[in-house]
């Protein structure tokens, strides 16, 4: 996925695999999912868009953290749509739809 652009937001589920990868910019939090709105896309299906999003955010971070204890309320909460918002200052943060 591209990032998204500061003071914008994207719109996504998270439809796969959570994992840790190697990047040529180090180790990032890798997330399968479905992008249904982003700034930097024209044009996105009504089904979504597969994609993956990695990043080296705290809220990528916290959020893999949290996954990987696995948790039922947050298991059945990633099923739901999600807003990735990024602040006018480039911090990230995620709020459920």
């Amino acid at each position: 996925m591209k990032e998204v652009p500061t003071g914008e937001h994207a719109e996504l589920t998270f439809s796969g695999k959570m994992e840790m990868v190697e990047t040529d910019w180090g180790e990032k939090c890798s997330f399968h999912i479905t992008l249904f709105s982003h700034p930097s896309y024209e044009s996105i299906p009504n089904e979504g868009l597969e994609t993956v999003w990695e990043s080296k955010s705290s809220c990528a971070t916290q959020l893999m953290s949290a996954a990987s204890e696995g948790l039922p309320d947050l298991t059945k909460a990633l099923k739901e749509k999600w807003k990735l918002i990024r602040t006018p200052e480039g911090t990230y943060f995620l709020e459920q739809l």
